[in-house]
C-alpha cells in the first residue's frame, strides 16, 4: 500500500512539472506525418528496344526520406523485389528466354518508402528477341536496270541487318560469280569475258549471321564492250526554242537525242562559243539572254556525242533577243493542257493550248521536236497530230508559241510525250529454278519469269532442244520428270518467250546434271554446335547440330541422356530443349545422329551440360 501511494504521488509530480514546462518554458511540437510518395523511373531497358538473354532491369527511385523497396512487374505479374537500392538504383534480373519470343512484354514497377507511401510507374515495352529470324534488308545500287556496261563493272549492294551480315553472293544469269564478306559489298564483274551485245540478269543473295537470307530482285543490263565498232552517230534535234522566236529572260534550250547504242553527252554553244555539256537526259540548258547583245539575232548550236565518240552537230537555230520591248510589253500566257507531260500516245491526238493576253491573242504556233507543224487563231487552240508520222518508241517534244496583236510572243513550257503506236519491244525473262550447274533428281519444278511491256503470250520450254510444253498462263512452271532423261548427263533447259505482238526472246539456256541413281558411299558429317560441352544451361536451350553430306542429309535425330527427343530434316537442325523442369545441378548428356539419303548414319560426339535454373 505504501509503495502504491508513493508511485502515484511521483506520477502526479511529473505531470504537473510537464504541464508547467509546456505552458511557460518550451511549447510542445507535434510531428507532421510523411505522406509524400517516392519517385521512380525505369532507366534500363529503353522503351521499345528489343532484348535478349538475362536482362538487368534498373530503376532509379528516390524519396524525401528513404525508399524501402521496389517491386517489379512483367505483364502485370509481380516477379520480384529489391530493397538494397545502392546509390538509389534498384535492380531485377529478367530471364527473357522464359517469355514468348518476338512479342512485346510490359515492364512496370511500384516503389515504396518507409511509411508505406507508394508510387507506380507507367509501363514500358520490351520485345523478347533471343532468336534472330529477321532477314537482312538490301538492294543493288549499281548498275541500274537497262544500263549499258563494259569493262570491269562494280556490282554494288547496300545491305544492313539487325545483327550482322555473313556474306553477299552475286549471280549473273543465275550463275554464282563470287562472295563478298565485308563492307563495302562490291563485286568486280569482268564483262570482257562474256558475249557482247547481250542482256544479262544480275541479282544478289544476302545472308546474315543467323542464316536468314534476302534475295535482291534482278536488274537487267546490256554488255557493250565493242564500242569501237560503233560508227553510227547519234541523232536528235533542238526542240525548244523554235527557230526565229523572239526571246527574253531565261530561256530553256531543250534537245532530244538518241543513239543506236548509248549517248555520251550533248554540248551547247551560243554564237559559236561553247557554254556547257549535259551528260544525262533531259538534255537542257537555261540560257540567260540578259547577258547577250540586245535586239540582235543569236545562234544556238548543239553537238551530240555517243559512247563510241561519234559526233553529230545539229542544224543551228537563230533567235532574236529582246529584253526591252517597246509599247505592250506583256506577252500572252501559253499553257499546253492536252496531252499531259510524260503521257504515252497512239494514233491521232489533239494538242490543246490555253492562251490569254491583256490585249488579245492573235494566233498560236504548234511545234513538234522544234519543227513548226501548224497554226490556230481561234480559241480553243488545237492541232490534230498524227503520231504515226514520227519515230515510234521514243519521246517527242511538244511546244506552243502564242502571239498577241502587238507582236509579243511567249513560249509555253514544252512537254515530252512518248509515242508508242507499235509494240516492237521484245519480252524478257529467265529461268529461275533450277539454277545452272545444279544436280537434280526425281520430279522438279522448272520456274520461269517472263515479262513484257504489253502482255506475254506464251513461254515455250525445251529440254535438249526438244519442245516439252507451251506455258500460256502465269505462273510459268513445268513439272519435269528427270527419271525420263539419260542418267548421269548434263541436260540443257531453254525457253522462248513470245508477247502478244509476236515479238520473241530466247532466254538464257542453263545446263543441269541429272543424277537419279546415286552411288553414295560416304556417311554424313555431324557435330553439336550448341550448347558447348561443359556449359551451364537454363530455360529453353536451342540444341543445334551442324550436319553435311555430299548428296544430302535426310534427317538429324536428337538424344538427351540416351533417349530420342526429336528429329529435324531442314537446316539449321535444331531441337528446343525445355530445362525448366529439371533439377538444378544435375548433368545431362546430349548426342545426335545424322542420316543421309543413302541411309548412312553418323553419331556426333556427345557433350555434357549442367542445369542451373
Amino acid at each position: 500500500m505504501f509503495q502504491k501511494i508513493k508511485l502515484n504521488s511521483l506520477v502526479g509530480f511529473i505531470v504537473i512539472t510537464a504541464l508547467s514546462l509546456s505552458c511557460d518554458d518550451m511549447p510542445l511540437e507535434i510531428p507532421v506525418a510523411d505522406t509524400t510518395p517516392p519517385q521512380a523511373v525505369i532507366i534500363f531497358p529503353i522503351d521499345g528496344e528489343p532484348v535478349s538473354g538475362d536482362i538487368r532491369i534498373q530503376v532509379r527511385a528516390t524519396d524525401n526520406e528513404s525508399v524501402d523497396s521496389v517491386r517489379f512487374f512483367i505483364n502485370q505479374t509481380w516477379v520480384g523485389s529489391d530493397s538494397t537500392g545502392e546509390d538509389d538504383i534498384f535492380e531485377f534480373i529478367w530471364k527473357t528466354n522464359n517469355f514468348v519470343e518476338d512479342d512485346f512484354h510490359f515492364l512496370a514497377i511500384v516503389a515504396y518508402d518507409k511509411k508505406g507511401n507508394e508510387f507506380a510507374s507507367f509501363p514500358i515495352r520490351s520485345k523478347a528477341d533471343n532468336h534472330d529470324n529477321e532477314p537482312p534488308s538490301a538492294f543493288i545500287i549499281n548498275p541500274f536496270s537497262g544500263q549499258f556496261v563494259n569493262g570491269i563493272v562494280e556490282i554494288t549492294v547496300e545491305a544492313s541487318d539487325n545483327d550482322s551480315i555473313q556474306y553477299v553472293s552475286y549471280f549473273v544469269n543465275n550463275i554464282l560469280q563470287g562472295y563478298v564478306i565485308e563492307e563495302p559489298y562490291i563485286f568486280l564483274w569482268n564483262t570482257v569475258i562474256v558475249p557482247d551485245d547481250q542482256y544479262y540478269s544480275i541479282y544478289a543473295i544476302v545472308k546474315d549471321i543467323s542464316n536468314n537470307t534476302t534475295t535482291i530482285p534482278p536488274v537487267s543490263v546490256i554488255v557493250d564492250n565493242d564500242v569501237q565498232s560503233d560508227v553510227t552517230p547519234p541523232t536528235g534535234s533542238i526542240t525548244s526554242p523554235p527557230a526565229g522566236l523572239t526571246v527574253s529572260g531565261d530561256v530553256s534550250i531543250i534537245v532530244s537525242a538518241s543513239d543506236n547504242r548509248a549517248m555520251s553527252e550533248v554540248a551547247f554553244s551560243i554564237d559559236g562559243n561553247y557554254i556547257t555539256t549535259a551528260t544525262s537526259p533531259p538534255y537542257a540548258y537555261i540560257w540567260d539572254t540578259t547577258q547577250e547583245t540586245e535586239d540582235t539575232e543569236h545562234t544556238v548550236s548543239v553537238l551530240l556525242v555517243d559512247l563510241a565518240g561519234n559526233e553529230n552537230p545539229l542544224n543551228p537555230i537563230s533567235v532574236y533577243v529582246d529584253n526591252d520591248p517597246q509599247g505592250d510589253t506583256t506577252p500572252p500566257i501559253v499553257i499546253i493542257t492536252e496531252p499531259a507531260s510524260g503521257q504515252s500516245l497512239t494514233g491521232t491526238v489533239a494538242i490543246e493550248v490555253y492562251s490569254e493576253d491583256n490585249t488579245g491573242v492573235e494566233f498560236i504556233d504548234f511545234y513538234i521536236n522544234g519543227e513548226p507543224v501548224g497554226t490556230d487563231n481561234t480559241s480553243p487552240y488545237q492541232y490534230e497530230w498524227d503520231t504515226e508520222t514520227v519515230v515510234d518508241d521514243m519521246e517527242h517534244i511538244l511546244a506552243a508559241v502564242g502571239y498577241d496583236i502587238d507582236g509579243n510572243s511567249s513560249l509555253g513550257t514544252p512537254i515530252a510525250v512518248y509515242v508508242d503506236n507499235f509494240d516492237n519491244n521484245p519480252p524478257w525473262g529467265q529461268i529461275q529454278n533450277p539454277v545452272a550447274g545444279q544436280t537434280v533428281n526425281g520430279t522438279i519444278t522448272v520456274e520461269i519469269s517472263a515479262n513484257d511491256d504489253v502482255a506475254v503470250s506464251s513461254v515455250q520450254l525445251s529440254i535438249d532442244g526438244i519442245p516439252q510444253d507451251t506455258l500460256e498462263t502465269y505462273p510459268y512452271t513445268y513439272e519435269w520428270d528427270t527419271t525420263e532423261e539419260t542418267e548421269d548427263e548434263d541436260h540443257v533447259i531453254s525457253i522462248v518467250i513470245s508477247d502478244s505482238s509476236a515479238n520473241i526472246t530466247y532466254g538464257q539456256p542453263i545446263s543441269i546434271y541429272v543424277n537419279n541413281t546415286t552411288d553414295d558411299t560416304t556417311p554424313p558429317v555431324i557435330t553439336i554446335s550448341n550448347p558447348l560441352s561443359g556449359q551451364t544451361v537454363s530455360g529453353i536451350v536451342s540444341f543445334t547440330a551442324l550436319a553435311e553430306d555430299d548428296f544430302g542429309v535426310l534427317e538429324v535425330e536428337f538424344y538427351i541422356d540416351g533417349e530420342s527427343v526429336g528429329t529435324d530434316s531442314t537446316s539449321p537442325y535444331q531441337y528446343e530443349w525445355d530445362t525448366v523442369t529439371l533439377t538444378n545441378g544435375t548433368q545431362h548428356t546430349l548426342s545426335s545422329t545424322a542420316t543421309d539419303l543413302a541411309n548412312h548414319t553418323t553419331f556426333a560426339q556427345p557433350i555434357l551440360v549442367t542445369i542451373s535454373n
